[in-house]
């Protein structure tokens, strides 16, 4: 009994590495991480967003999974929403990754 799931879990991972080599996507895009893109200190995307944690002028926290990001700076605002995608936007002084 244990084998088999043993050999349903490896068989799953290996359907995702291969879809994951097929669209030529990082390593880590499909395993529950997520994809963070930062233009300077003014704009960052979360790709892979599961929630908002908490929001305010100076604190933004992103669940994204298997971890929480949290932007901190002046004036941040999420200026999109949509999917699995947040955009965060404002000065943003520092980012935070905890468990």
């Amino acid at each position: 009994m244990r084998n088999r799931r043993k050999c349903r879990e490896s068989r799953g991972e290996k359907i995702i590495e291969s879809i994951g080599r097929n669209l030529d996507l990082p390593q880590d895009a499909l395993s529950g991480y997520a994809r963070i893109e930062i233009c300077g200190n003014r704009e960052a995307t979360v790709e892979g967003c599961v929630g908002i944690l908490e929001y305010s002028d100076s604190s933004v926290a992103v669940n994204t999974g298997k971890l929480t990001v949290r932007f901190c700076g002046c004036s941040l605002t999420i200026t999109e929403m949509q999917d699995s995608c947040a955009e965060i936007r404002g000065i943003i002084t520092s980012i935070d990754f905890s468990n």
